[in-house]
């Protein structure tokens, strides 16, 4: 049981990652591995930053969210 919640997690979590990059197609490995290093980073980083928002956003997943919308903005900013 235990198992089929982790595998749950990293699947909603891989999938959040997928939609912020605009779904794009054949990438499915690289979302799986990321949403797994995400949430092993949120783990060891203790409770206190699992902690969710309202929206159930922790502050592990708003990190990478910035990340990501960063690394998509380029040099320019933009």
């Amino acid at each position: 049981m235990e198992d089929q919640k982790e595998q749950d997690r990293i699947r909603r979590r891989a999938y959040e990652l997928w939609e912020r990059e605009g779904s794009p197609d054949g990438r499915a490995e690289e979302f799986w591995q990321r949403a797994i290093e995400s949430l092993d980073t949120e783990s060891s980083q203790g409770t206190g930053s699992q902690q969710a928002d309202a929206n159930g956003t922790s502050d592990a997943a708003r990190s990478e969210r910035e990340r990501i919308s960063e690394e998509s903005e380029g040099p320019t900013g933009k």
